[in-house]
């Protein structure tokens, strides 16, 4: 809870103002120790425990018998999220089968995991990441896996190419793991009190970066949701019109996109301006499907299909400007702070 606490005066001009003793014992902080004072975008002040080399971070699961794998699978993204470094997984008696492969299968899936020590009924993970992992090359590479994915469903679209729309679907998983990686260290930086100062981030950086990434993913999503109505559309055809104006609606978009997240790492506000300024008009290609429709110049099958194809394009369109418009925000931001 906030509370109020009146400036005292030393000598002829510093002031001071004691700690709560609550907040002190809770940081284990005593006489001699050092704190961080940094300043917030909005001109208030933070305290911190000066940052010294910390302990790996650990955490214990105690498994039940009856647990499912599913339920195990969540608790080790869980703790792995939450920045912990070291994940002792123990049993009651010893694990399953199930349990077993669920834990490797998680190990392998996620960057960093590695098991040091298995007995039959305690297995220890260890997280390898670096606490000080750059976020922007991070983001940057989880942009350039997002950026070829839809690269190349635009050109198994345009080629009715099955194969290597398939192909995009089995990528997702790397986004997700590098999704994965990003969010450990946001969540970490917050969880942990004096790791934000090891990133050298502020606080509404994490929460701006959190933004961006739910906006990033979800761009990844509806490029693979895209891919896969290649892939069942199957031998089915589209217009040639109607496929034609998608997949230069799809270029146009993917390009908006690059634009959109080059603005966020170059903290460029006018690039992140032409994103916004820049519209669409899906109801014309609506109209397209309507119109084909009536003269029964597509299938039903087909038009599902167009219209899931179109339908993914104007929610990629809203994320990509919603990174923009979140990229203006911080610039500003960061003016009114200079």
């Amino acid at each position: 809870m906030p509370e109020t606490r009146k400036l005292q005066q030393i000598g002829g001009t510093s002031l001071y103002v004691s700690l709560p003793k609550d907040w002190t014992r809770q940081m284990q902080l005593k006489q001699g120790d050092q704190v961080t004072l940094a300043q917030q975008s909005d001109g208030s002040m933070a305290v911190h425990p000066t940052v010294v080399p910390e302990k790996p971070r650990q955490i214990a699961l105690e498994i039940k018998a009856e647990e499912s794998g599913r339920f195990l699978k969540r608790r080790i993204v869980a703790a792995y999220v939450d920045g912990f470094d070291v994940i002792q997984i123990e049993a009651e008696k010893r694990f399953r089968e199930d349990q077993h492969d669920i834990i490797r299968e998680v190990t392998e899936a996620l960057f960093g995991l590695e098991v040091i020590e298995v007995t039959s009924n305690s297995i220890t993970i260890q997280c390898l990441l670096t606490p000080k992992l750059p976020i922007e090359k991070t983001f940057q590479r989880i942009h350039n896996v997002i950026s070829s994915m839809f690269t190349e469903t635009i050109s198994a679209l345009r080629e009715h190419d099955i194969n290597l729309a398939k192909s995009v679907s089995k990528r997702i998983q790397d986004v997700e793991r590098l999704r994965l990686v990003i969010y450990r260290t946001l969540r970490g930086s917050i969880v942990f009190p004096g790791a934000i100062q090891q990133m050298e981030m502020s606080l509404i950086d994490s929460v701006d970066y959190l933004r961006i990434l739910h906006r990033v993913t979800e761009i990844a999503d509806h490029v693979n949701g895209i891919a896969i109505s290649v892939v069942e559309l199957g031998e089915e055809t589209v217009p040639d019109d109607i496929q034609e104006r998608i997949c230069e609606t799809s270029g146009f978009i993917r390009n908006l996109y690059d634009k959109s997240v080059t603005a966020l790492l170059d903290q460029d506000i006018q690039l992140a301006n032409e994103t916004l300024d820049s519209t669409l008009n899906f109801e014309k290609l609506w109209s397209l499907c309507r119109k084909a429709d009536e003269k029964s110049e597509i299938s039903s099958m087909a038009l599902l299909y167009a219209y899931l194809l179109i339908d993914n394009l104007k929610e990629i369109h809203r994320y990509t400007t919603e990174i923009a418009e979140i990229t203006i925000e911080r610039v500003e931001g960061n003016m009114r702070k200079e």
